[in-house]
């Protein structure tokens, strides 16, 4: 019975990605955050309950006297699905994705829906950590480091890890006792329980190829590893999960779902937040923050706010008549993770069945989740692999500039459209490249850059809240992100060719992909065409708020996270990035929203909570 309303709610899930659904089944089957009387005035209003609003939401609510309201524009998780890993990729074609997409691309995203590429962003408790790949890596010890460097006392690697290990509970068979991991946190951190026979073999053949064998989560990241992921028990954890279902009984903490704030009010004489505006049930709600304002919406949404709200570069509010409370470079720095599906491997002597998702679907595999084992706890993504290309910036040899990452399977194991539908992918590049092998054993790798030169824009399309921002960011401006990319693919290539790989009995499939024929295949040049059609996102997007020094002309927030010039109002996100780092970023994220906690807690104890923090021009 369990099996069938599993099944159920599958496709009506994917019919998301077509209609909104006449049903809400988080009603019935979701978890229940409590649907609290909302009060006039509480002393912290949290916006946006990801991994960082959540962190903050559970521990600024520890006094039972400090109240905290955290507001959510969606819904909560549905276990039934939203828990299961092998669904990730689905679920971003559903309503847990604002469903955003880049501008129209000129040198990426070729094989796209009009050659858009799509950025999801979670919608919902847990934010994106309930659509992404579940996938921790905290990046290492050099990203911090350089964020200190930059100004930013505070954020050093050896300041910031306490905070990481805080937040963990970790269950790593390698290296749970080497120092670098908690275990007492409320963030699961666990190895995947299912690794399909590719997965050692791959380990194995990196580490003949030349690279060691390390935890990337302890400051070094050039080698390989098994992948380390926030489920629990084969279940996908999200920072709801994790951070509010524990609490949600405390009285002096409201969380509301379905809640869409639309405007941070501040006192145009002051400069200081007093509260913010909402939407809920199709009603209009104002509440009062007696303390501080904390926007945790994520890189889109909490910058998308602050303009809205008056704080953000003068020129374009104006042009959109919107009063200027503050002129400052909101969203006037945006970068991203591009990737690359790609390349292709086939199986000549498979010793396993998964070979489609159709085929899997089986109650053994339900039963197998249930017990947290089977192909049902993973994400697809087993191992990474951390690379330094030729044409990287950094001319530190421990900076890497590609991840590689090894999936089980590969992009036609999905036979229903849901991660066509994800991935924009356009019928001739699925129908051309990937149909062919649908019923043949296969696996993939996904290349990401994790230095990208490219520096986009965030900006809004209108004084509507409800609108999407626009993103001015170009893929592969400078032509050296295309050829990291197509590094890492002939790096993914040279460790296929290892000797650890001749038992599987591998073979490179050797497809042109549709755009790229002229091409030769397993050149330089057609691996660079390859990455410009099949460009790929993994929704990491940082700095559209970023922390700086009173005398960074980019900075929106400063060290302790307030936004310049306006009292009682931080950011306390991955926007606050100043810069990508070599990490998936919601562990980031997490350890973000435990260092702010701290942070506001001394600033309240030491009575500096509404100070403003101006510029230096």
């Amino acid at each position: 019975m369990g099996f069938c309303i599993i099944l159920a709610l599958v496709s009506i899930l994917i019919d998301y990605a077509f209609a909104e659904p006449a049903i809400d089944f988080t009603q019935f089957f979701g978890y229940n955050y409590g649907n609290p009387q909302l009060q006039s005035s509480y002393d912290y209003i949290i916006v946006g309950a990801g991994p960082a609003g959540s962190v903050l939401a559970n521990r600024l609510s520890e006094h039972p006297e400090v109240t905290v309201l955290l507001l959510e524009a969606g819904k909560s998780e549905l276990p039934l699905i939203t828990n299961l890993p092998i669904v990730a990729v689905p679920l971003q074609a559903t309503e847990y994705n604002f469903g955003y997409e880049s501008e129209v691309q000129k040198y990426g995203c070729h094989g796209l829906r009009d050659r858009k590429c799509n950025w999801p962003h979670g919608k919902g408790v847990g934010g994106s950590t309930i659509i992404n790949s579940m996938i921790y890596t905290r990046g290492g010890h050099r990203d911090y480091d350089d964020w200190a460097r930059a100004g930013n006392p505070g954020w050093s690697w050896a300041e910031m890890l306490p905070y990481h290990i805080k937040a963990e509970r970790a269950n790593l068979r390698d290296f749970g006792g080497n120092g670098f991991h908690g275990v007492n946190g409320s963030l699961s951190v666990e190895d995947c329980s299912f690794r399909s026979n590719i997965a050692p073999v791959f380990v194995r053949a990196a580490q003949q190829a030349g690279y060691r064998y390390l935890d990337y989560n302890a400051g070094e990241l050039i080698g390989v590893s098994y992948l380390q992921s926030n489920t629990d028990r084969g279940a996908r954890v999200t920072s709801g999960t994790a951070y509010l279902v524990p609490v949600v009984s405390r009285k002096n903490l409201h969380v509301l779902t379905k809640s869409w704030v639309t405007k941070v009010l501040i006192n145009h004489d002051s400069k200081q937040a007093k509260g913010v505006k909402f939407t809920r049930n199709r009603k209009v709600f104002s509440v009062k923050a007696n303390r501080e304002v904390i926007l945790s919406a994520g890189a889109f949404e909490s910058a998308k706010l602050l303009m809205l709200s008056g704080v953000g570069p003068a020129n374009h509010l104006t042009s959109l008549e919107i009063p200027v409370i503050m002129d400052l470079p909101v969203g006037e720095l945006l970068y991203e993770h591009p990737a690359v599906f790609g390349p292709v491997y086939l199986l000549q002597k498979p010793t396993d069945s998964y070979v489609q998702l159709d085929d899997n679907l089986k109650l053994r595999n339900y039963l197998e989740y249930l017990r947290g084992q089977g192909v049902f706890t993973t994400n697809t993504v087993e191992s990474l692999l951390y690379v330094k290309t030729p044409v990287a910036e950094s001319s530190d040899p421990g900076v890497p500039d590609i991840e590689i990452m090894q999936t089980f399977t590969s992009m036609d194991y999905d036979s229903s459209p849901a991660s066509k539908l994800a991935f924009r992918l356009t019928n001739e590049t699925y129908d051309g490249y990937f149909r062919p092998i649908r019923n043949i054993r296969s696996f993939q790798y996904v290349p990401i850059l994790l230095k990208s030169r490219t520096k986009g824009k965030l900006r809004l399309k209108s004084r509507n809240p409800f609108h999407h921002p626009r993103f001015e960011y170009q893929y592969f401006e400078d032509d050296r992100d295309l050829d990291a990319l197509a590094y890492g693919i002939e790096e993914a290539i040279r460790v296929t060719s290892q000797p650890a790989f001749r038992e599987l009995g591998v073979e490179l499939y050797s497809q042109n992909v549709p755009g790229c024929e002229e091409f030769e295949f397993n050149t330089h040049e057609y691996w660079r065409c390859h990455v410009r059609v099949l460009t790929a996102t993994v929704h990491h997007q940082v700095a559209t708020c970023k922390m700086g020094p009173p005398t960074d002309p980019e900075a929106v927030v400063d060290a302790r996270l307030r936004v310049y010039g306006v009292g009682r109002l931080r950011v306390v996100d991955i926007g606050i990035v100043p810069e990508p780092p070599a990490a998936h970023t919601a562990a980031v994220a997490y350890g973000i929203g435990e260092r702010a906690a701290d942070m506001i807690k001394e600033d309240y104890r030491t009575g500096i909570t509404g100070i403003q923090i101006d510029k230096i021009v």
